[in-house]
C-alpha cells in the first residue's frame, strides 16, 4: 500500500514546492548512493566495480582494497557509508511518492517515477548484498520499526512490487518497465522478464544527470569519472585475478581507454593507472536504465527458450546500430567497428558470449555483480571461476603484487550498524 510509506511532520512537506523538493533529493540521494561524488562517496557502481573484475584498486585506502580483494569487514567504513547512502535513497524516494499520491495525486508520471527510484534501490540492495537485508522504517511519531532479515527473493520482490506500483500510475513508464524486467531477471524468470519491454525503444535511456558544480562537497559531479580518472583511485581492469574479462586487450569501442602518460601510474605510486572512456567527465550522465539493457533482457529471454536465432540476431542488431556506440573522447584511441558475432554453439558458449555482451554493454552501470552472482544461481557457474581471483589467486594488479591473495566473499555483506537492530545478528546467506 504506497500510503503506508511513514512521512515526515513538516508543514512544507504538505505544499506542492515542498513535493518538489522531497523528488530532488531523492534524485540526488540515488545518484550519491550509485554513482557517487566528488571524492568523499564512492557509489556502488565503482566500488562493486572493482570488487568484480571491472576496475582495479590503484591506491592505497585499506577499506576499498577490501573491496578488491574480496574481503571486506563488517566495520569496513566504505561498507557503512554507500549502505546508509542506498537506505536513505530508498526511504527519500518512497517518501516522495507518498507525498506526491497524496498533495498532487493527478500527477501521475511523478508518482511513476518516485516508485521506479525505489524500486531501483531495491535491486540494487538485491543484487550487491548478501541475503538477509533487513528493510526498517521511521514513524510518524519518530519512532523506528526494525525490520526484519530478508532473502534475496524477497528483496527482488520488493523492487517488482514497487515498478508494478509505477506501471499502475503510467503503464507505458520505460524506466519502470525495464527496471521490472531486471529483477524478474534476477528472480529467474526469464519469459516474464523479455515479455513487455517491445514498447521501449533501443534508443531510450533513463539518466542520472550530473553537473560540474562543486557545491555540496561535489555532490552534484560523476563521482565515477572522478574516482577513476580526476583521482585515480581505481584503474580499468584487463582479466583481473587471471580470469577476469580483458577489457583493455578487447580493444572493444565499448569502452574505451587510455594510459596518459605511458608510464602513469595511480594513486599509489605502483599501480599502472588506465583510465576508463566511457564517462570522460564529470559531467558524463550515467545510464540507470536504458533500451540496449531491455534488448539483451529479451536476448537472454529468447536464450532461455532455446531460440537461439532470435539471441544472436538480437544480439548482432545492437552491434550493427553505430548510434548506440559513442565516439571516443578527445584524448582517447579509437578502436575498430564491432563486427557481427557467430552461434558458438554449445548452451555453454552461448552463455559465455552472452554475458560478455551484457559486460561490454553495461560496463560500469552498476551490472557486473548481479551478472556474476546470476552465473552461479541461475547457470550452475563454479564461484570461483566466476569471480576473479577464485580459488585463492596472488593479488596482483597489473602485475604490481599487492600483498597476500583474494578473498571469498561473493556478495557485499551488511555493515556491523546493523547490529543496532534487535532483529539482525548477521547474513542468512553470503552465496551467490
Amino acid at each position: 500500500d504506497l500510503h503506508s510509506f511513514p512521512t515526515r511532520r513538516s508543514s512544507d512537506l504538505h505544499i506542492a514546492s515542498g513535493v518538489a523538493a522531497l523528488r530532488a533529493g531523492a534524485i540526488g540521494d540515488y545518484s550519491l548512493a550509485m554513482v557517487g561524488d566528488n571524492g568523499v562517496n564512492e557509489g556502488l557502481i565503482a566500488v562493486s566495480g572493482s570488487f568484480t573484475d571491472e576496475l582495479v584498486n590503484s591506491e592505497t585506502f585499506p577499506t576499498r582494497i577490501e573491496y578488491d580483494r574480496r574481503t571486506i569487514d563488517t566495520r569496513n567504513a566504505t561498507l557503512t557509508g554507500i549502505f546508509r547512502s542506498i537506505h536513505r535513497a530508498r526511504r527519500s524516494a518512497e517518501l516522495a511518492a507518498d507525498r506526491w499520491s497524496t498533495i498532487m495525486p493527478d500527477s501521475a508520471t511523478r508518482i511513476a517515477e518516485m516508485l521506479t527510484f525505489a524500486g531501483f534501490t531495491y535491486n540494487a540492495i538485491g543484487e550487491y548484498y548478501c541475503s538477509g537485508v533487513p528493510f526498517s522504517d521511521l514513524n510518524r511519531d519518530g519512532s523506528v520499526t526494525y525490520g526484519v532479515p530478508e532473502t534475496t527473493t524477497q528483496i527482488f520482490d520488493r523492487a517488482i512490487a514497487r515498478f508494478d506500483a509505477a506501471l499502475v500510475a503510467v503503464p507505458t513508464y520505460a524506466p519502470a518497465l525495464i527496471g521490472r524486467a531486471r529483477a524478474l531477471l534476477n528472480e529467474g524468470r526469464f519469459a516474464e522478464a523479455g515479455t513487455g519491454l517491445a514498447g521501449v525503444t533501443t534508443a531510450f535511456t533513463f539518466n542520472t544527470t550530473h553537473t560540474s558544480s562543486i557545491a555540496n562537497n561535489g555532490r552534484q559531479q560523476n563521482g565515477v569519472f572522478r574516482f577513476t580518472v580526476s583521482f585515480e583511485r581505481f584503474s580499468m581492469a584487463n582479466a583481473d585475478g587471471g580470469n577476469g574479462i580483458n577489457f583493455r586487450t578487447a580493444n572493444d569501442p565499448r569502452i574505451p581507454w587510455r594510459r596518459t602518460p605511458a608510464t602513469d601510474v595511480g594513486f599509489d605510486n605502483a599501480t599502472p593507472q588506465f583510465d576508463q572512456g566511457k564517462y570522460a567527465a564529470e559531467t558524463t550522465p550515467v545510464a540507470i536504465a536504458n533500451g540496449i539493457e531491455a534488448r539483451l533482457i529479451e536476448a537472454e529471454a529468447a536464450l532461455q527458450a532455446s531460440d537461439f536465432t532470435t539471441w544472436l540476431n538480437t544480439l548482432n542488431a545492437l552491434r550493427a546500430n553505430a548510434a548506440l556506440v559513442p565516439a571516443a573522447p578527445a584524448g582517447f584511441p579509437t578502436f575498430p567497428a564491432l563486427t557481427p558475432l557467430a552461434d558458438p554453439g554449445t548452451p555453454t558458449a552461448r552463455q559465455d558470449l552472452h554475458f560478455r555482451e551484457r559486460v561490454f554493454w553495461l560496463y560500469l552501470t552498476g551490472h557486473r555483480l548481479g551478472d556474476l552472482r546470476r552465473l552461479v544461481r541461475q547457470y550452475g557457474r563454479d564461484p570461483q571461476a566466476v569471480y576473479p581471483g577464485g580459488g585463492g589467486a596472488l593479488y596482483v594488479v597489473d602485475g604490481n603484487p599487492k600483498g597476500g591473495t583474494f578473498g571469498n566473499d561473493f556478495v557485499l555483506p551488511v555493515s556491523f550498524d546493523e547490529t543496532n537492530n534487535p532483529n539482525f545478528t548477521g547474513c542468512l546467506s553470503t552465496a551467490p
